[in-house]
Protein backbone atom coordinates (compact mmCIF):
# COMPACT_ATOMS: atom_id res chain seq x y z
CA UNK A 1 0.00 0.00 0.00
CA UNK A 2 1.10 3.24 -0.77
CA UNK A 3 1.92 5.91 2.35
CA UNK A 4 0.47 8.57 2.60
CA UNK A 5 2.18 12.17 2.16
CA UNK A 6 1.99 12.70 5.92
CA UNK A 7 4.02 9.55 6.69
CA UNK A 8 6.55 10.67 4.16
CA UNK A 9 6.47 14.18 5.37
CA UNK A 10 7.59 12.31 9.11
CA UNK A 11 10.06 10.37 7.61
CA UNK A 12 11.90 13.32 5.76
CA UNK A 13 11.45 15.13 8.55
CA UNK A 14 13.24 12.61 11.16
CA UNK A 15 15.54 11.10 8.57
CA UNK A 16 17.49 15.09 7.93
CA UNK A 17 16.49 16.98 11.30
CA UNK A 18 14.22 19.32 9.44
CA UNK A 19 11.93 21.12 12.09
CA UNK A 20 8.49 21.84 10.54
CA UNK A 21 9.27 25.72 10.32
CA UNK A 22 12.46 25.19 8.59
CA UNK A 23 10.15 23.26 5.98
CA UNK A 24 7.39 26.47 6.03
CA UNK A 25 10.09 29.04 5.16
CA UNK A 26 11.50 26.87 2.59
CA UNK A 27 8.31 25.52 0.75
CA UNK A 28 6.54 28.57 1.36
CA UNK A 29 3.64 26.46 3.05
CA UNK A 30 1.83 27.38 5.94
CA UNK A 31 3.06 26.17 9.45
CA UNK A 32 -0.45 25.18 9.69
CA UNK A 33 -0.42 23.30 7.08
CA UNK A 34 3.10 21.05 7.59
CA UNK A 35 1.73 20.79 11.62
CA UNK A 36 -1.33 18.98 10.28
CA UNK A 37 0.55 16.71 8.24
CA UNK A 38 3.23 16.30 11.02
CA UNK A 39 0.17 14.99 13.35
CA UNK A 40 -1.38 12.99 10.78
CA UNK A 41 -4.77 15.00 11.37
CA UNK A 42 -3.96 15.70 6.99
CA UNK A 43 -2.99 12.79 5.52
CA UNK A 44 -2.06 14.54 2.06
CA UNK A 45 -2.29 17.54 0.43
CA UNK A 46 -2.55 20.17 -2.84
CA UNK A 47 -0.45 19.24 -5.87
CA UNK A 48 0.97 22.68 -5.70
CA UNK A 49 1.78 22.73 -1.72
CA UNK A 50 3.20 18.56 -1.93
CA UNK A 51 5.59 19.62 -5.20
CA UNK A 52 6.75 22.88 -2.84
CA UNK A 53 7.25 20.74 0.13
CA UNK A 54 8.94 17.71 -1.91
CA UNK A 55 11.49 20.53 -3.06
CA UNK A 56 12.15 21.75 0.08
CA UNK A 57 13.70 18.92 0.62
CA UNK A 58 15.59 18.68 -2.75
CA UNK A 59 13.42 16.20 -4.28
CA UNK A 60 10.88 15.54 -6.71
CA UNK A 61 7.18 14.37 -5.11
CA UNK A 62 7.64 10.66 -6.58
CA UNK A 63 11.13 11.21 -4.68
CA UNK A 64 9.53 12.24 -1.70
CA UNK A 65 6.97 9.34 -1.57
CA UNK A 66 9.32 7.00 -2.90
CA UNK A 67 7.90 6.09 -5.79
CA UNK A 68 9.98 4.05 -8.77
CA UNK A 69 9.05 5.52 -12.62
CA UNK A 70 7.21 2.03 -12.70
CA UNK A 71 4.87 2.57 -10.39
CA UNK A 72 4.13 6.18 -11.47
CA UNK A 73 3.50 5.17 -14.65
CA UNK A 74 1.22 2.16 -13.54
CA UNK A 75 -0.32 4.91 -11.20
CA UNK A 76 -1.06 6.84 -14.48
CA UNK A 77 -1.73 4.37 -16.99
CA UNK A 78 -4.69 2.78 -13.83
CA UNK A 79 -6.31 6.42 -13.56
CA UNK A 80 -6.51 7.19 -17.82
CA UNK A 81 -8.38 3.63 -17.77
CA UNK A 82 -11.08 5.17 -15.37
CA UNK A 83 -11.61 8.13 -17.95
CA UNK A 84 -14.65 7.98 -20.35
CA UNK A 85 -13.03 7.98 -23.84
CA UNK A 86 -14.11 11.31 -24.44
CA UNK A 87 -12.44 12.36 -21.18
CA UNK A 88 -9.11 10.39 -23.03
CA UNK A 89 -9.64 12.37 -25.95
CA UNK A 90 -9.60 16.08 -23.66
CA UNK A 91 -6.29 14.53 -21.72
CA UNK A 92 -4.39 13.54 -24.99
CA UNK A 93 -5.34 16.68 -26.72
CA UNK A 94 -3.98 18.83 -23.49
CA UNK A 95 -0.61 16.91 -23.51
CA UNK A 96 -0.13 17.87 -27.12
CA UNK A 97 -0.83 21.35 -26.34
CA UNK A 98 1.32 21.27 -23.32
CA UNK A 99 4.38 19.53 -25.41
CA UNK A 100 3.67 21.85 -28.44
CA UNK A 101 3.82 24.84 -26.41
CA UNK A 102 6.93 23.71 -24.76
CA UNK A 103 9.09 23.13 -28.11
CA UNK A 104 7.43 26.50 -28.80
CA UNK A 105 9.64 27.70 -25.78
CA UNK A 106 12.47 26.26 -26.63
CA UNK A 107 11.93 23.79 -23.44
CA UNK A 108 13.54 20.23 -23.10
CA UNK A 109 11.73 17.71 -22.31
CA UNK A 110 12.54 16.34 -18.70
CA UNK A 111 15.49 13.89 -18.10
CA UNK A 112 14.31 10.32 -19.05
CA UNK A 113 11.25 11.68 -20.80
CA UNK A 114 10.86 11.05 -24.49
CA UNK A 115 9.33 13.22 -27.07
CA UNK A 116 9.05 11.77 -29.86
CA UNK A 117 6.40 8.78 -29.20
CA UNK A 118 2.68 9.69 -28.16
CA UNK A 119 2.02 8.82 -24.90
CA UNK A 120 0.95 4.79 -24.51
CA UNK A 121 -2.43 3.55 -25.06
CA UNK A 122 -3.24 2.26 -21.47
CA UNK A 123 -5.98 -0.18 -22.13
CA UNK A 124 -3.74 -1.37 -24.66
CA UNK A 125 -6.06 -0.57 -27.74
Amino acid sequence: MQKTFSEAFNEHLEKTGARVTDIANKSGVKKDSLYALKRGTTRNMGVDDAIRVAAAFGETVEEFMGLSPAQVRDQLAEQIARLTPQEQAILEASLAAILSQRADDGQAAPQGVATAKSPADPKGD
